[in-house]
């Protein structure tokens, strides 16, 4: 008898049956399979968090390598930004380098006054032994609401012996504090007296001969002033923008004096002015 290749009843009840289990196993499987993986991934060392950029600096925003850097804000936008100019309340409002050791002090004295009664005297002294360059000055730190446009005042040499120091010479700087980068400053110096060769080389200054004298006059008040936005957009292809906080120093000063050698020069300043007229 021929064998029938026809299912049976049996057999065609249980099919429906074996579809939904291997259905639903392989459901469990990968629900299974995507649990492990997620667990795993939650247990797996993850990489570190990338420390985020910082901020980019603003121009209303000191260089943060001069931690010395403190200044007075200002928010007129005319006159005289300076405090204290012609020296009549005695040292208040300016300062010395005193965290410098390159740096002396100043005082305010009486003897020689282009107007009032004071004026502030450098008394530019090198004794044999004394490090080979010392600066003496007068310093103000602002930020104004103006950058300024003019610096002018009076000054008066009472004595000139360099000795045998290679330069010695009085200035006046205004150094605009730029955001920290590749020039976190700039800076004009002003030569007043005393050298005719630019002193130095320096990336982040440019120099302005007011007067190219090796030796000053002496016994008389002598006036300057300076177009400080036309300098800075002259020498520097710019303009610091309003805001911009600076330092101004008023200076006489002596470098690279020999180990045996000696200097001795006196200078004064009066009625000073940084601002916008």
């Amino acid at each position: 008898m021929r064998e029938s290749r026809t299912p049976t009843r049996r057999s065609r009840q249980l099919a429906p049956t074996l579809v939904v289990v291997l259905v639903v196993g392989a459901g469990a499987f990968y629900a299974g399979y995507r649990y492990g993986y997620t667990k795993a991934a939650r247990e797996r060392p993850q990489p570190a968090a990338a420390h985020p950029r910082p901020a980019a600096r603003t121009a209303d925003r000191p260089a943060a390598e001069d931690p010395h850097f403190q200044p007075r804000t200002v928010s007129a936008l005319r006159g005289n930004f300076l405090e204290n100019p012609g020296f009549e309340s005695g040292p208040a409002g300016w300062k010395w380098l005193d965290w410098s050791s390159d740096w002396a002090p100043f005082e305010v004295a009486g003897g020689r006054v282009a107007a009032g009664t004071q004026a502030a005297h450098l008394a530019v002294r090198g004794n044999p032994g004394d490090k080979p360059t010392r600066v003496y000055g007068l310093v103000q730190e602002l930020a104004t609401a103006a950058f300024p446009s003019r610096i002018s005042g009076r000054y008066f040499v009472e004595r000139w012996d360099p000795g045998q120091a290679r330069r010695a010479y009085t200035q006046a700087v205004i150094i605009a504090m730029r955001p920290k980068g590749d020039q976190p400053t700039m800076q004009l110096r002003y030569i007043l007296e005393g050298v005719t060769e630019q002193p130095y080389n320096l990336s982040n200054a440019r120099y302005v001969f007011v007067h190219r004298r090796a030796l000053p006059p002496t016994g008389t008040w002598i006036d300057f002033s300076l177009d400080v936005r036309e300098d800075y957009r002259r020498l520097w292809g710019e303009v610091p923008p309003d805001g911009t906080p600076f330092r101004v120093l008023f200076e006489a000063r002596y470098d690279d004096k020999p180990p045996a050698g000696s200097v001795a020069t006196d200078v004064w300043y009066d009625e000073l002015f940084v601002g916008v007229p």
